[in-house]
């Protein structure tokens, strides 16, 4: 599987040798054979690629990176800031500058009624950015309300880059093909991340992953946050606790997340509602054992997203349900495509109680006495009002409602929620949140960016009818389809979890997005065979 248009040709060998250098320089840092600040070797390459290399090139390589941007140790103090949001801004003024001539004057022709009609995604987006930007008059600590807010301001251009290039379906299939290609790293890390368990006590693992995975990714300061405390493990009920899945990512929580997001992207390859001899957007033929090989890493991806042992999902998945009913009855299941995604869900929930069985295995645990209905215990806890971390939950949501209540206009301040909770405003980077994406927007930007949020969100699904509404074919069909159902799965989710906020997950988030609307506008993308 290639991103580029002919996969024999110098782009596409030298966008293979950049992706190498960032998964070779991060193996040789993390096991400890080369010292961190090799990191700041591979990623100046990198940033020189994006200076130099066509804009195309370098969103496709972007794109697949996204897993492994690392944190640069540029100083002792100063080693968290993520070469992704610096390689991002660089394609960000590179597509400033190309379209410098026909940004303005298209704008500016444009009338209050063609913008609310034609960018009303773009135009919520912008005004919620103006309210965190007011709300900052309300925050205790306005540098931390400032980096947030460059923060979400420097991710979100991604959306605008990816919606502008994708104009016909050869750069469609490259964006198609680097998502896949940020799914299987995240996919391969996970899976070394399962194997380990099962030869190292979990005190040894939490040392080495805290040290030198964690480290080497993030920096000195998650790694203090994540030896002291994390959402590694899963407690149980009754006995001792379970490693949950998290791969790279800092918590399980956003591991989970990326993997859903990237599921309508795995799945046009998987169902056989394509009936040429080659998988789609591949190079190699449909043999028996390319059908067996993905339809195993199918039920990996579902089964790997269960062992995060993140409850919200596991609940939520009912919302998919909803989801793909809603599409039966609106008679929209052409050539079996809402069937198919269904029947995903179907699999993810009854993977549910099979999933238990790994926690008879040894080492897997504190203790080598097991609980062999762990997970579903775990799943049952999630109406268990008397569980800890519900308890927890509707603490915080009480206490996040008392502030909005307060501060109903403009919240206490982008970045500044550990306030609501009377915390260190530092404790924001250990996960301190509302535990609820629209609650955390409505407590630090009042009630009317809780409002833009969810008219985003509605956007995406007007977008996502409009094209499902269209004559489109049926790959086409099936990964809208897919990320309809998935992504009304994904926001029912974030009731529980602001994890969508995280960086690698708001990236890929705000990739597809942006596919979404550039598929809206362009009928030879509807129509792509």
């Amino acid at each position: 599987m290639s991103c580029c248009k002919d996969p024999k040709n110098k782009d596409c060998i030298v966008f293979w040798i950049m992706l190498g250098i960032q998964v070779l320089a991060l193996v040789l840092v993390c096991s400890g054979i080369m010292p961190r600040e090799l990191t700041l070797v591979s990623s100046a390459l990198l940033l020189f690629y994006f200076i130099v290399s066509p804009i195309e090139d370098g969103l496709v390589l972007f794109i697949a990176s996204i897993p492994i941007f690392v944190a640069l140790p540029i100083s002792e103090s100063f080693d968290s800031l993520s070469a992704g949001r610096i390689f991002i801004l660089i394609l960000f003024l590179k597509w400033v500058f190309e379209k410098r001539l026909f940004i303005l004057p298209k704008f500016t022709t444009l009338s209050f009624k063609e913008i609310f009609r034609n960018y009303r995604f773009e135009l919520f987006a912008i005004i919620l950015f103006i309210i965190l930007l007011l709300s900052i008059m309300n925050a205790v600590d306005i540098s931390v309300a400032i980096k947030r807010l460059i923060y979400l301001a420097n991710l979100s251009v991604i959306f605008i880059i990816v919606k502008d290039l994708t104009k016909n379906k050869e750069y469609l299939n490259r964006i198609i093909k680097a998502i896949l290609i940020s799914f299987g790293i995240v996919f391969l890390i996970a899976l070394l991340q399962l194997i380990n368990v099962y030869f190292f006590t979990i005190g040894r693992f939490w040392d080495y992953w805290a040290d030198h995975i964690s480290y080497n990714f993030y920096g000195e300061n998650l790694r203090q946050i994540v030896r002291n405390a994390n959402a590694w493990f899963a407690a149980s009920p009754s006995g001792p606790s379970v490693i949950r899945l998290f791969g790279s990512f800092t918590d399980p929580h956003s591991f989970a997340l990326y993997l859903l997001l990237a599921c309508p992207i795995l799945y046009i390859f998987v169902f056989p509602i394509l009936k040429d001899k080659r998988v789609l957007w591949c190079n190699f033929r449909k043999t028996k054992f390319t059908k067996w090989f993905l339809g195993l890493l199918f039920v990996l991806t579902l089964f790997f997203v269960i062992l995060s042992g993140t409850r919200g999902i596991w609940i939520a998945a009912v919302c998919g349900i909803i989801a793909a009913i809603y599409l039966f009855i609106r008679k929209m299941d052409f050539q079996r495509s809402v069937s198919y995604i269904l029947l995903t869900i179907l699999i993810f929930i009854v993977l549910i109680p099979i999933a238990s069985i790994f926690t008879t295995i040894p080492q897997f645990k504190e203790k080598a006495d097991s609980d062999v209905v762990l997970v579903l215990k775990r799943l049952s806890s999630i109406l268990n009002i008397n569980e800890t971390s519900n308890q927890g939950r509707i603490y915080i949501w009480k206490k996040t409602l008392e502030s909005v209540k307060r501060s109903p206009a403009l919240g206490i301040g982008i970045g500044n929620f550990p306030l609501v909770l009377e915390q260190d405003i530092k404790l924001a980077k250990a996960g301190s949140s509302a535990h609820n994406l629209y609650l955390n927007f409505a407590a630090e930007g009042g009630i009317l960016a809780f409002i833009l949020l969810c008219l985003i969100f509605l956007e995406i699904f007007i977008a996502l009818l409009k094209i499902l509404k269209s004559e489109i074919s049926p790959r086409i069909r099936l990964l809208i389809t897919g990320i309809f159902v998935y992504f009304f799965w994904i926001f029912v989710y974030s009731f529980f979890d602001i994890a969508l906020l995280d960086e690698r997950v708001f990236l890929l988030f705000l990739t597809i997005a942006g596919m979404i609307f550039a598929i809206r506008n362009d009928k030879k993308l509807q129509n792509y065979e």
